[in-house]
């Protein structure tokens, strides 16, 4: 609805009532509404709405639709506790409150269908003052400055509305000014973005006019570029404090060769929310330690109290942090906390990270977007129109959805231009034991130890015993790969994943001879351990015995893995669209860069699936979801 309009509000009861007035018109959704009230009224408590509802004898209601809003119509702000958390997702969409704001978390990890039954448990909680619990908010709301900056504020804004004088602060009342907003910026990051500074002083300007700035385009670049110092000046006296978050860039911190302000920043770049968190009150990096060791105690027990062991990983969660962003080797880091690497606690760490769920919410999107991809693929012309047709016939006669998801994102990288097959190495299981044997006495999936990769024996009935154990040899000789460069950085040691020797499949040279006529199979098998020793990052898929891509069987992986630095860190996945969900998030909790041969497949995952730091997207990523939401 078009048009000025007034609202009387309440807050709290008859005694607390004010006017809002919405030139736009009245909004057309409650969250609308509510950031309306929210941005007006300079609200940062989570709240709730109620409307008088004439059909209920003008009882106050809760407001769940924009339609029962009218002009000139009371509502009323209902507060709610910080500490309230709720995983009931019916009881969070019957009390809307206001995205962003900073509150307790309780994130929801339910899938979207039965096979999202790995997820992390129903609500993970921050308690730690230390963690922020919230991103940066989709509307900045200026907070209270000291009390005579507010009373020369208003004085300021009284006059311009009268008379249209615009104020000139002092010096100090504009570092008062200042340095509220930059404590109200570090709730939710120590490094803002230039878009980020520029909706702040924008928000400034618009709750105080008073402060506009004549001569500029905008009316408040001045007081950006004043945000923009006092934030530097900010971090400063925060890393003489011995804040984690900033202190770590400082150049006693940094590396031999990097001693230089601007070399290897450390700071999020992927939307993270406690990027570098600091130790909990009352407690000592020596304490932190001890429990680190019990937790890896805890881990090595056959009988394991995964309770205990979630509960001590939330509690270490500032330490392994501090850790991470020092840059360890993969194989170190693995050793010092094996419990990361799995599948529930890669869900739980990405939440401490981001706040919002990984597998529910990214598999969720890929599902509800699937028949939109489809719609583009199918629009594809050319060598990669032909390559998506390809793929997608896999879908055809299976109604598996882990293929279908597997289908979906192998086309989406050729959509992009990029190729999943850089980072995806697949290979054919051969039951070694022969087709007479029943398939449950091959090691599979279920086993308790089952092998990485099945290949078939000799045409003896006893395999040969030398090359197997040289094949060993070479698999335990083969020393990882380097540290994966972190943010910031090109994956330059790329190649072992692309190099087109290293991407034999199994299929293709089991017809391989030696001069003495005995087959090549133990050989190939030593080359498929080297060839996942090697790699920096990837994902390994074996395809079960009789469940080809081309239709046979059902398409099912007898394994599935992820690995980093030629260490296998995670198996048994279910497909590989779950081996690259926890490939992303292993990413996020071990802050490495995104593969340079998919970095626009990764922004996708990041920015449209995950909708996370959404704003900013590259001309092809912009493009693909403009088609996407068409």
């Amino acid at each position: 609805m078009a048009g000025r309009v007034t609202f009387r509000v309440l807050f709290g009861g008859e005694d607390d009532a004010r006017k809002l007035i919405i030139e736009s018109g009245i909004p057309n959704t409650v969250e609308e509404f509510a950031l309306q009230i929210k941005t007006f009224f300079q609200v940062t408590e989570p709240f709730r709405l109620q409307y008088r509802d004439r059909e209920m004898d003008d009882q106050f209601m809760n407001l769940s639709s924009a339609s029962e809003l009218e002009d000139k119509a009371t509502v009323k702000v209902v507060f709610m506790p910080s500490d309230t958390t709720s995983s009931n997702p019916l009881t969070r969409d019957a009390s809307p409150t206001i995205p962003g704001t900073p509150s307790s978390v309780s994130s929801s990890s339910h899938g979207a269908n039965d096979s999202d039954s790995y997820s992390s448990n129903d609500t993970i909680i921050l308690p730690s003052p230390e963690t922020r619990s919230c991103s940066w908010p989709k509307v900045f709301v200026v907070p209270r400055f000291s009390y005579c900056a507010e009373m020369i504020l208003h004085s300021g804004n009284n006059e311009f509305n009268a008379h249209g004088t615009l104020l000139s602060p002092t010096p100090k009342t504009r570092s008062d000014i200042l340095q509220g907003l930059a404590e109200e910026i570090m709730k939710y990051t120590a490094y803002p973005k230039d878009e980020q500074l520029e909706e702040v002083a924008k928000a400034l300007i618009q709750s105080h006019p008073c402060l506009l700035e004549k001569g500029t385009r905008s009316g408040y670049c001045g007081w950006k570029h004043y945000l923009k110092i006092k934030m530097m000046n900010f971090r400063s006296k925060l890393s003489r404090a011995g804040h984690p978050e900033v202190a770590v860039n400082s150049l006693k911190n940094k590396r031999t060769g990097q001693e230089k302000p601007a070399a290897n920043i450390k700071k999020p770049r992927k939307a993270e929310v406690n990027f570098c968190p600091n130790i909990p009150r009352g407690e000592t990096r020596e304490n932190m330690e001890a429990e680190r060791v019990a937790l890896l105690t805890e881990v090595k027990k056959k009988k394991k109290d995964e309770a205990e062991i979630k509960k001590m990983m939330q509690h270490t969660f500032s330490l392994r942090r501090q850790e991470v962003l020092q840059e360890p080797a993969i194989p170190e880091f693995h050793n010092r906390w094996p419990a990361l690497f799995d599948v529930s606690e890669i869900n739980l760490e990405f939440i401490r990270l981001t706040t919002i769920p990984l597998t529910s919410k990214f598999l969720g999107e890929l599902d509800r977007l699937t028949d939109n991809f489809i719609k583009l693929f199918n629009a594809k012309g050319g060598v990669a129109g032909r390559k998506i047709t390809a793929i997608m016939a896999q879908m055809d006669n299976n109604e598996d959805i882990n293929v279908r998801r597997d289908c979906v994102l192998s086309c989406l990288s050729i959509y992009l231009n990029e190729d999943l097959d850089t980072l995806v190495k697949e290979y054919m299981e051969v039951n070694p034991l022969g087709p007479e044997e029943p398939e449950d006495k091959v090691g599979r999936v279920g086993a308790p130890k089952p092998k990485r990769l099945h290949y078939a024996r000799d045409d003896n009935s006893r395999p040969n015993n030398k090359i197997w154990q040289a094949a060993e040899d070479l698999r335990q000789s083969v020393k990882p790969k380097p540290d994966v460069k972190r943010s910031k950085a090109s994956l330059g040691k790329e190649q072992a994943l692309q190099s087109p020797r290293k991407s034999l499949r199994l299929k293709e040279i089991q017809s391989l001879t030696l001069g003495g006529g005995s087959t090549l199979k133990q050989d190939i098998e030593s080359m498929a351990e080297a060839d996942v020793a090697e790699k920096t990052m990837g994902i390994y898929a074996v395809r079960a015995v009789g469940h080809g891509p081309d239709g046979q069987g059902n398409g099912r992986f007898a394994d599935v893995g992820v690995v980093l630095e030629g260490v296998e860190v995670l198996h048994n996945l279910q497909s590989v669209s779950h081996a690259c969900v926890m490939l992303y998030g292993l990413i996020y909790a071990l802050n490495l860069s995104y593969p340079k041969s998919l970095k626009r497949t990764f922004e996708v995952y990041q920015k449209i699936l995950m909708d996370l730091d959404s704003t900013t997207l590259s001309p092809k990523v912009q493009a693909l979801k403009i088609k996407l939401l068409q």
